[in-house]
């Protein structure tokens, strides 16, 4: 029943994150063409599905905290599939607008931090199994959606192509939200009591005056805009450093394969290296590919063993910010607290495209960019050394 219960919930973090995050960038060129807004307005308004989504993460974990993870996921991919059917019909920027506003509530619920929240509910000891199992599946997104919603729009234009990825959301993600995840998990008779009165009988909010909490925070803010914001524009750097494109492209495809390795590796090597280790190796690697990118001579292919450190220390993190949080500040309320985290580090990687291209435009090349990159993987390092310093056993 448990990995049942898994594998359904990660099959539909695949199609969650491919229908609703990488297909973006492919339909926005037809949209494009078709209505004449520009790239920069189109991508706004993702944006703002981004910063929309911080504000539902607290909510949407502490209804998954009382009991109402199928509820809430059943309910987001309903959503997602409406929003995307009021998308595939749009005329007008407002609308758009809205509707990826809209989306950001959607996303806060189907994405990786509520299905975590829900793992972490029912599995108990075989949370860390079950999670990685989610990031491993979840993982193939953009590989599976990308060339599926490349051949949706050939066959049948951009508006309908969105009509069967909204397909996708009702019939199979909140079908199976609906039938697979299970009620409520018993609890204590304090806690049932506490939930049938209507009243949470724990605090979240117990963790905002621990300092460990806070460095926790800003070492997943700086790897959370480092890992939005690199992507973007990671092929201009290759280039501008003297790559081909060939050699561009082959790194870049590394790091998905680097990210699902990293993940196997942490999730199923739990008896080789405790969280609080993979945490330090990840920080570790991320600051190695910064450093050793500017050493790499132009043509050269340890540009992969970048992409590999680089990838691999995205895979891990993922791991990490599911997982240390219980160790450091206790398993009550995760979801809650899952959200408290998330809510800065999703307005922080809304912004970090943004932010690293206005960088590029004000210094006129990549070289700030890379030097900043380097500058917050150090500093995430630093702050996640005293986040364990002042992280008591719960």
């Amino acid at each position: 029943m448990p990995w049942r219960f898994v594998s359904a919930l990660s099959f539909t973090q695949l199609i969650s994150y491919g229908t609703l995050f990488y297909a973006f960038a492919l339909i926005i060129e037809p949209m494009e063409q078709e209505l004449g807004w520009s790239k920069t307005a189109l991508t706004a308004a993702f944006s703002l599905a981004l910063v929309s989504s911080a504000f539902f993460a607290v909510p949407v974990g502490r209804l998954i905290d009382r009991g109402y993870g199928r509820a809430v996921m059943t309910g987001g991919s309903v959503l997602a599939a409406l929003l995307l059917a009021l998308w595939a019909g749009t005329e007008h920027y407002l609308a758009f607008v809205l509707i990826w506003i809209g989306m950001g509530a959607a996303m806060s619920s189907v994405f990786y931090e509520p299905g975590f929240a829900v793992l972490a509910s029912h599995l108990g000891l075989l949370t860390r199994r079950g999670i990685t199992i989610m990031t491993l599946v979840g993982g193939f997104a953009s590989t599976v959606f990308i060339p599926l919603t490349h051949l949706l729009i050939e066959a049948y234009g951009w508006r309908d192509s969105l009509l069967v990825l909204a397909a996708f959301n009702i019939g199979i993600c909140a079908l199976l939200h609906a039938v697979s995840i299970p009620a409520a998990p018993a609890r204590t008779k304090h806690g049932t009591e506490g939930r049938s009165a209507g009243v949470s009988a724990s605090n979240p909010r117990r963790v905002l005056v621990k300092p460990a909490f806070w460095f926790f925070v800003i070492t997943s803010i700086l790897q959370g805009m480092i890992s939005t914001g690199i992507p973007v524009h990671l092929i201009p750097i290759f280039l501008e450093r003297g790559f081909s494109i060939d050699a561009a492209v082959a790194a870049y495809t590394m790091i998905g394969p680097a990210q699902v390795a990293a993940r196997f590796l942490t999730g199923f090597g739990e008896r080789a290296m405790s969280l609080r280790g993979i945490g330090v190796a990840t920080m570790a690697l991320s600051v190695l590919a910064f450093l050793a990118l500017p050493f790499i001579p132009a043509g050269s292919w340890l540009i992969l063993g970048f992409a590999a450190l680089y990838g691999a220390s995205n895979g891990m993190l993922t791991i990490v910010r599911a997982l240390l949080p219980p160790e450091l500040f206790g398993r009550e309320d995760y979801g809650a607290i899952q959200g408290m985290i998330a809510m800065p580090v999703r307005i922080a990687m809304a912004a970090a495209p943004f932010a690293f291209g206005a960088l590029w435009a004000w210094w006129g090349n990549y070289d700030a960019v890379l030097v900043l990159c380097l500058g917050m993987a150090v500093c995430a390092f630093v702050a996640f050394m005293l986040n364990l310093a002042l992280a008591k056993e719960p």
